[in-house]
Parts: structure tokens; C-alpha cells; sequence
């Protein structure tokens, strides 16, 4: 019986250590990249007639200068 417990003990935390790797994973990759609109004006991109097409580089072109602004100002403050 006391084996049985620390089998199904020794399970259950390897469990929960694994969920916890995908999770920091997970908002690792959510924190310095893979933002969900980028991805999907990427993924209709082809769909788009010109006008919006010019609107969505406009966006991610922003959004890639915002990025790079705050990696400048994480270095001069190191």
C-alpha cells in the first residue's frame, strides 16, 4: 500500500513539473515574440486587396519599431 502512494505521489509531480515547463515555456515565447496579430495578418495576408495590405505592413512595421525601442532602452539601462 505505501509503495502504491509513492508511485502515484511520484507521478502526480512529475505531472505538474511538466505542466509548469510548458507553461514557462508558453509565456517565454508569449513575453519576446509571437504576437497572435502579427500571426494572423501574416496567415491572410494573401486575402487582403492593396489598400489593406499597405495597412497591415504600416501596423507591423509599428509594432517592430515599438520592439526595437524597447530593447534599446533594456540595454541603457544595463
Amino acid at each position: 500500500m505505501n509503495n502504491d502512494l509513492l508511485n502515484i505521489s511520484f507521478v502526480i509531480i512529475l505531472i505538474l513539473f511538466v505542466i509548469f515547463i510548458f507553461i514557462k515555456i508558453a509565456l517565454r515565447i508569449r513575453k519576446y515574440g509571437g504576437s497572435l496579430t502579427t500571426t494572423m495578418f501574416a496567415s491572410t495576408y494573401e486575402f487582403l486587396n492593396k489598400d489593406k495590405r499597405e495597412a497591415v505592413e504600416e501596423i507591423v512595421e509599428m509594432k517592430a519599431n515599438k520592439k526595437m525601442e524597447e530593447e534599446k532602452s533594456g540595454s541603457e539601462n544595463l
